[in-house]
């Protein structure tokens, strides 16, 4: 519980002053670049204090990030902090509309670029889409858990496909990525966090130009695949292996 005493403690108020500062220069400047910095100090600091250590595979296959869609599998808390660490990338995403409500990250979201969803309104939910799309063919990368949340028995589950309809739509690079390791290290249901190593494997990209709307589930069922047989393998990795607090 001490590592998750010391997050609770700490990072909210490097949220709050980093927000004040990332904002205020966004404002002065028109860039976002400031913002993302510190958001990756930040979760630096965060994933320090959760002693959570990350072993990447197939950095390589990333390649020119932008406009690119990254598909990931979701099993804990953890994964979005590793990803952003792990990959480097200054993501957006699509989230649920009441995050923009929360006191310094919502703001800091809206102004990233980051897009509120309604997923009770079909017509708000197509035009996040759309502007999601427009985003990625301005240059944008977009992390997207097609599982829609957390996998609570870290089996892989169906996957959503708007992030796959807004890759075709943009005619994005799709790149899969599997991460393991982290529900061992911070189970879904509840807050506390185990020390240790959080293995992030990149795949091999897939070009959604080579789609029409009309192949959309293909697509996913294409990705899908890859990500599963990912799982699959098995060959060791550090991933999910705690260690002494």
């Amino acid at each position: 519980m001490l590592r998750a005493f010391l997050i609770a403690a700490l990072v909210p108020p490097y949220t709050a002053v980093a927000a004040a500062i990332g904002l205020s220069f966004a404002a002065l400047t028109g860039s976002v670049g400031l913002l993302y910095r510190l958001g990756h100090a930040g979760v630096r600091f965060a994933l320090f204090l959760a002693g959570t250590r990350i072993a990447l595979e197939g950095f390589e296959k990333l390649g020119d990030a932008r406009n690119t869609v990254v598909i990931s599998n979701h099993v804990s808390h953890l994964d979005a902090p590793v990803l952003f660490e792990a990959l480097g990338t200054d993501f957006k995403a699509v989230v649920k509309k009441e995050i923009f409500s929360w006191p310094f990250l919502g703001p800091v979201l809206r102004r990233a670029g980051f897009i509120a969803v309604n997923r009770r309104d079909r017509i708000q939910s197509g035009q996040a889409l759309s502007r999601a799309a427009k985003s990625l063919q301005e240059g944008a990368c977009f992390l997207v858990f097609p599982e829609g949340t957390r996998s609570r028995t870290g089996q892989l589950g169906t996957f959503k496909k708007g992030g796959f309809v807004i890759g075709i739509e943009a005619k994005s690079r799709i790149v899969p990525v599997v991460v393991e390791g982290g529900r061992e290290l911070m189970p879904a249901g509840g807050f506390r966090i185990r020390s240790g190593t959080v293995r992030v494997r990149v795949l091999d990209p897939v070009d959604a130009a080579g789609y029409s709307y009309a192949d959309r589930d293909r697509l996913v069922a294409d990705v899908h695949a890859r990500i599963a047989a990912a799982l699959e393998d098995p060959r060791p990795g550090p991933g999910g292996e705690p260690t002494p607090a």
